[in-house]
């Protein structure tokens, strides 16, 4: 029987529940309840709830991670949850227009379903496909996940499983956390065309960069817009942040950080397995007065317009209304833009990080003189104190999560080699140059006037001088 794969409606089938408790046990003649706040609540594509999923859900929120709270449930669309809700949803969708039952599904049924992963075609970009053989597979193996929690549910314990009625495998790997050695089994199925899809780490280049900050300077309808696009740039490419520590930055921070002579702003740490984890990263003094001149600029003039709402203190808001600038409209200006450059290959804000964790292990690979990428991993597992160095700066939780970089990392190790004894320097004197270059260039698209220009010029040159001198080490 030939199935639907091409569904008329992609809508998204869950929503984020704000607050929620949920029940958990009786003590004492007392229900106690957890937190479920902003677990997704899902729906069939009519509307109607769909029960197992929402079962699937509150599975998953009693599971162990994060202290004891489960997947992240951070943002507006839920975190990891609404990662695995998105997911399933694509299951959810080819079962409601096949007019299938969860528990009625054949393997082939699900073969099909993953062909149709497979063949989909990007909406603005026909003849490219929408999704990466890696993310078929995750979407499969947490559908699998799903199928197994269906199938225990309505009384069927092998529905999926090793020769059941969607049989699986077992693929074994030894993994290494913090330099122990642990065995790990993931779920292979016929229809997955990799057993175990490689993740890989490419960082966003100078040239893309360039081209992102030209094509703000031409398309943003305001001052406002352009100034809060690139500074939102310059955060991403020096503190090599997520995109949820970048939107929770204050401006009391900011100004904080601008008080003292080595600047310094903390942020808070997401992926950690649990809460409140925060680091502090150093901020080039360039990206300090970028980041003032915003402030008491194009930021209070927008929040002037607003004088019935209080300041909420949140470094990015939007231009219409003044209100905390969401976590999803980052990714849709990092897509304005590059659809606007002409970049077709990705270069989203996270990308960001991985040229930032690049660059750190390439730093530390200079500075312990590393001659091969083995030789360095071998060097971190067993240094405790580097270890912690790079996963502090880096702000991941484990060193495997960091160890991915090495080989990237190699291939620019040379541009560190020279500097690594004077890299506050070196840092200083990069970030003002591009500064420098995006005020020719303003000027020469006249954005700025000549007058303007000089003012700007010989600012920055001040500002860049004191800077140096504060530097740990002269010039050479």
């Amino acid at each position: 029987m030939k199935r639907i794969v091409d569904f008329p409606g992609t809508s998204q089938l869950f929503t984020p529940i704000l607050e929620l408790r949920l029940y958990d046990y009786v003590s004492r003649c007392k229900i106690q309840t957890i937190d479920g706040n902003n677990i997704p609540f899902m729906t069939w594509p009519d509307g109607s709830p769909c029960l197992p999923a929402n079962s699937y859900m509150i599975k998953l929120r009693t599971q162990p991670g994060r202290g004891g709270h489960g997947p992240s449930r951070s943002g507006t669309k839920g975190g990891t949850f609404g990662q695995y809700a998105s997911q399933i949803s694509h299951l959810i969708r080819f079962c409601y227009y096949n007019n299938l039952g969860l528990t009625s599904i054949s393997d082939d049924d699900f073969c099909c379903f993953i062909d149709g992963l497979r063949k989909e075609k990007k909406p603005d970009q026909p003849n490219q496909l929408k999704r990466t053989e890696r993310t078929i597979t995750g979407i499969g193996r947490r559908c699998l996940s799903f199928l197994t929690f269906v199938g225990n549910l309505s009384g069927t314990p092998n529905f999926v499983g090793i020769g059941g009625t969607i049989p699986i495998e077992m693929i074994d790997a030894f993994l290494y956390r913090n330099g122990k050695a642990f065995k790990c089994s993931s779920v292979h199925h016929r229809s997955f065309r990799t057993a175990n899809a490689l993740r890989t780490r490419r960082p966003i280049n100078e040239k893309t960069i360039a081209e992102l900050r030209n094509a703000i300077d031409e398309i943003s309808t305001s001052e406002f817009i352009c100034t809060r696009r690139h500074i939102m740039i310059s955060l991403f490419e020096e503190l090599g942040a997520r995109r949820a520590e970048v939107q929770s930055i204050t401006v009391a921070s900011v100004i904080s950080a601008a008080k003292v002579e080595r600047p310094m702003i903390t942020i808070n740490t997401l992926k950690q397995g649990r809460t409140g984890v925060t680091r502090a990263i150093e901020l080039s003094p360039a990206l300090v007065d970028e980041l003032i001149n915003y402030i008491r600029g194009e930021r209070r003039l927008v929040m002037k317009r607003f004088k019935d709402i209080s300041d909420h203190g949140f470094l990015f808001v939007t231009e219409r209304g003044g209100r905390p600038l969401g976590i999803d409209t980052i990714t849709t200006e990092f897509s304005i833009i590059r659809r606007a450059a002409g970049i077709e290959e990705q270069a989203c804000a996270h990308l960001f990080r991985h040229a930032f964790c690049t660059n750190i292990a390439a730093q530390l690979i200079a500075e312990t003189q590393a001659l091969s990428p083995e030789s360095f991993r071998q060097t971190l597992l067993t240094n405790k104190m580097l270890a912690e160095r790079a996963l502090s700066m880096s702000g991941h939780a484990v060193l495997e999560s960091f160890l991915q970089y090495v080989d990237n990392a190699f291939k620019i190790k040379s541009k560190y080699e020279q500097i690594v004894h004077n890299v506050q320097f070196a840092r200083t004197y990069e970030a003002y140059e591009k500064r420098r270059k995006r005020l020719l260039e303003a000027l020469k698209k006249d954005r700025i006037s000549k007058v303007k220009f000089i003012e700007r010029e010989e600012f920055l040159s001040k500002t860049m001088q004191r800077a140096l001198e504060n530097a740990d080490q002269p010039f050479r």
